[in-house]
């Protein structure tokens, strides 16, 4: 708990490290907003805002019974919003726009006479909205002028309201016109259709109602119906006499013909006289034989009369067979012909049932066309009476509530509320830039960031060294500053890295050469250098300094003497050891300055002359230190620290990056170099308490001769 309450901590400081590290952002990004927007907020005219309000009620407009225009009473919530929509659009529509300036004499003002489109510089002015949960349109004009911000709006609200209900009265007037126009047409269509039923009427002889004639013929036909079934009905009655007439054999069935021969006087008086003779034969034959003559003459006689019974029987029977025959085939042919005229009859009344009922047919499709005209006719004229009615009502479902007073107070600019909005937002966008700029930035900040980026100790970290005036006045006290300042933050800074430096020493086995390096130039390592040196031989230690940057050499400006010969001139083989080691005046510390300027300062490090030179170096001194040069740019700091015990790095805070530092690291490391640890040089201190408590030093520690 109380570990993860310090974290809370320590991320806060660090955020307030942060702030107080880059203050100046954030001060003069808050000084030029609020002066922006104040100064901003001054020059501004004040603007002043006009309101007035309207209402829209229900409105149902009924022409020719078509609902053009929504229900605004409906419960449909979406119609509803598209109709008021619909409105505000039409409030903030160019043509609205047109009137105001039109009605207005707006054109004609400097204001407008400069805009090229002077309609849309006022729309610019307009701003129309709905009041929530009403049906009330707020219209408001924004303006310099107050008064003409009140002209303009309630313009505005009554050219919309004029031109609301024109556009209710000009639909009902054209419905008026065209109603008109279709109430002259179908008063000719009633005509032209009364006109074609009449002359069909007369082309088809149709006197009075059709449909009369249609039911004469259909009782007439009825009736002739009836009369053919009897004839039909006669007529197989006949057949079937005439059938019935004839046997199997086909002969003629005579049944009245024994009355027939029974009743014929002829045929009776032969017979009766064949009896006689018959009689007159029975005795005879009792008396005479066959053969006598009056048996021969009775016998002649009696045939006689026998043949002419048989041919006035078959006369009598052939003439009712004749007669019955005559008679059946009369009654058939009579039943035949009166069926027949009878079908004829009742094909033709047939024919002319179909013919009326087509006519009756096209006689109906023109009264349908005349009732239809004429139904039309009715309601046209009955809507174009209400339209009539209606356009002389000039109801508007649009009315002024609140007509416009003239504004007192302007309501831009706001100048409290822009003021405290440019301090917060000063303040936000500040902070917003200085954590930014933090992200952006990847330098080395402090000694943690070393610490996480390349898992290598921090010796110590230097603050920036000032000129005061009194102990370091000028460039070259401060690269002396242990001597010239020995109770200064910077001087104590390096009694802490010399002895973490020596602690390091011991403990790791490294023993006399270190060589001083940094990624690029100007990051403090010859200041590192001298003032290590200085240190170390004020604790007792026989110090040599070697400046070996031969490209760019300070180590003698440092100490004021001369570079006429040195590091470089040994390595050539130029002169004895002995003779290029110059006195600083400063106890058990000797300098080597870089000598003559080579442009092959690496292949003079990397000959056998450099390993001599450390060998007679260690034989006569503790310590030797190596101002090397820029590992990142030279190849001679690389070469330099292979061959020396180890190596400290030198990084400047708030300029050394972090790639740069760890490409240095991954250098030397190839190079084979031992990296004894990092000092970060010309670090601030106000912008960087929290983690370098040296801060606190100057403030607290006074020598007693301060004064």
């Amino acid at each position: 708990m109380e570990n993860t309450t310090f974290n809370k901590e320590l991320h806060i400081k660090e955020y307030i490290s942060v702030i107080l590290r880059r203050k100046w952002t954030l001060i003069a990004f808050f000084l030029i907003t609020v002066t922006a927007v104040t100064f901003a907020t001054f020059k501004q005219h004040p603007i002043y805002r006009a309101v007035s309000t309207i209402i829209i009620d229900v409105a149902e407009p009924d022409i020719l019974a078509v609902k053009d225009i929504i229900k605004l009473g409906e419960t449909n919530y979406f119609a509803y919003r598209a109709y008021i929509e619909t409105q505000q659009e039409i409030i903030k529509s160019r043509n609205i726009a047109m009137q105001v300036i039109n009605n207005l004499g707006l054109a004609d003002k400097e204001e407008f006479k400069k805009e090229k489109d002077p309609v849309g510089h006022l729309l610019k002015k307009l701003k129309v909205e709905l009041v929530k949960d009403t049906r009330i349109i707020k219209i408001s004009i924004d303006d310099k002028d107050p008064r003409q911000a009140v002209l303009i709006v309630n313009k505005f609200a009554k050219v919309y309201t004029d031109s609301n209900i024109a556009s209710r009265i000009n639909p009902s007037n054209e419905a008026e016109t065209w109603l008109r126009e279709e109430v002259d047409k179908q008063k000719l269509k009633v005509r032209e259709s009364e006109f074609s039923l009449q002359a069909y009427k007369e082309k088809n002889n149709i006197v009075g109602s059709i449909e009369d004639k249609q039911n004469i013929i259909n009782d007439a036909l009825m009736k002739l119906n009836t009369v053919y079934l009897d004839a039909q009905r006669k007529r197989i009655q006949a057949e079937s006499a005439h059938k019935s007439s004839v046997d199997t054999e086909g002969n003629l069935r005579l049944e009245n013909l024994s009355t027939l021969l029974s009743n014929n006087e002829v045929l009776q008086q032969l017979k009766k006289d064949y009896s006689k003779q018959q009689a007159i034969l029975a005795e005879y034959k009792e008396v005479y034989k066959n053969k006598h003559p009056k048996m021969i003459a009775l016998f002649e006689t009696t045939n006689y009369l026998k043949s002419r019974i048989k041919s006035e029987e078959l006369h009598i029977k052939a003439e009712e067979t004749s007669r019955v025959t005559t008679k059946l085939e009369t009654e058939d042919d009579y039943a035949a012909e009166e069926e027949g005229k009878l079908k004829k009859l009742l094909d033709e009344r047939k024919e002319e049932a179909l013919e009326v009922e087509r006519k009756i047919i096209e006689y109906n499709a023109l009264k349908r066309e005349l009732e239809t005209n004429k139904r039309i006719l009715d309601i046209v004229l009955n809507r174009m009476k209400e339209t009539a009615i209606s356009s002389k009502i000039q109801t508007n479902n649009v009315r002024i509530q609140d007509i416009a007073e003239e504004p007192k107070r302007p309501i831009k600019p706001k100048k409290t509320l822009n003021i405290a909005l440019s301090i917060v937002l000063g303040i936000i966008g500040g902070l917003t830039l200085v954590f930014f700029r933090e992200y952006m930035d990847t330098t080395i900040k402090n000694s943690n960031d070393i610490v996480t980026l390349l898992q290598l100790p921090v010796l110590g970290s230097v603050p920036r060294i000032k000129p005061d005036g009194k102990n370091i006045r000028n460039k070259i006290d401060a690269d002396r500053v242990v001597e010239k300042d020995s109770l200064c933050m910077a001087s104590e800074a390096y009694r802490s890295i010399r002895t973490n430096l020596l602690f390091s020493l011991k403990d790791s086995g490294y023993s006399k050469s270190i060589a001083i390096t940094s990624s690029v130039p100007k990051e403090g390592k010859t200041i590192s250098a001298v003032n290590l040196a200085i240190m170390m031989a004020d604790s007792g230690e026989s110090v040599l300094l070697v400046d070996s940057d031969m490209r760019k050499p300070r180590v003698h400006t440092v100490f004021n003497i001369d570079n006429v010969s040195g590091f470089s001139n040994y390595l050539a083989g130029q002169v004895d050891f002995d003779r290029i080691i110059k006195y600083t005046g400063i106890n058990n510390l000797s300098v080597i300055p870089a000598g003559s300027i080579s442009h092959k300062s690496a292949e003079l490090i990397s000959s056998k002359n450099a390993k001599l030179f450390l060998e007679k170096a260690g034989a006569r001194f503790s310590k030797i230190i190596f101002d090397a040069p820029p590992v990142a740019l030279v190849t001679d700091a690389a070469v330099l620290s292979g061959l020396c015990d180890g190596v400290i790095l030198i990084a400047e805070a708030d300029r050394t990056t972090k790639d740069l530092l760890n490409n240095s690291k991954e250098l030397l490391h190839k190079a084979g170099a031992n990296i004894i640890g990092v000092i970060l040089n010309n670090v601030s201190l106000t912008r960087n308490s929290y983690y370098y408590p040296q801060y606190y030093y100057g403030k607290y520690y006074k020598p007693l001769n301060a004064k």
